[in-house]
């Protein structure tokens, strides 16, 4: 029987590339599409599926985060085995990603080589494309150690994080919490370090990626 598969972007010119591209691998049988994560888990609700491919940030979705889409996908289907499709380039995030027992992590700059690779490979052995492995590598030279996560923050880095994300400055966070600006800095800058993140515009789409907003 044909690998029943479920695609899911908000681009509909990405969906027909991938469309197109697995159209002719006779062990799939493509059985739904969707744009946006009310219309996943719609589909998900009334047709079997065995592969899941997904894009991991689809904005204009109810759904928060991607991280939190594919932790919910895990938690209702288990057995499903999920390829996400992506042009998340952190090194902190994509190991986030990996931690949830996906089967393959492709760059959409890749997706003609390396989608098809992904897609024969299994959870227990997850493929990431290339430029993926390289920032990993990268970013555990740089640091000298395996990139931290959010859980592994101390508990007023994470409360800086989260007021950051929400737009307020140095300034206000250091008022609403009593703590100086130069306080509320280092924790912050501190909290960036440990996640390999070194630009502001990295850090608000780690918190985005978190739903710490």
């Amino acid at each position: 029987m044909p690998i029943q598969t479920v695609i899911v972007d908000d681009h509909p010119i990405t969906l027909i590339g991938m469309r197109a591209l697995l159209s002719d691998n006779p062990k799939l049988s493509i059985v739904g599409e969707a744009q946006d994560v009310g219309g996943l888990f719609e589909l998900l609700g009334r047709q079997p599926c065995d592969l899941l491919i997904t894009d991991l940030m689809m904005p204009g979705s109810e759904q928060v985060d991607g991280l939190r889409l594919i932790q919910q996908l895990r938690r209702r289907y288990p057995q499903l085995a999920i390829v996400v499709v992506t042009m998340l380039n952190n090194p902190a995030l994509i190991g986030s990603v990996l931690k949830l027992g996906i089967q393959g992590l492709v760059s959409k700059r890749g997706l003609l080589n390396d989608l098809p690779k992904a897609i024969g490979a299994s959870a227990a052995a997850p493929f990431l494309s290339p430029v993926f492995r390289q920032l990993l590598d990268l970013g555990e030279a740089e640091h000298g150690k395996p990139l931290l996560q959010m859980e592994e923050l101390s508990p007023r880095e994470v409360e800086v994080l989260r007021l950051y994300g929400s737009g307020l400055t140095i300034g206000e966070i250091a008022l609403l919490l009593n703590r100086s600006k130069q306080t509320i800095s280092t924790q912050k800058i501190s909290a960036m370090r440990k996640l390999g993140l070194d630009t502001n515009a990295a850090l608000y789409l780690y918190i985005q990626e978190k739903g710490l907003t």
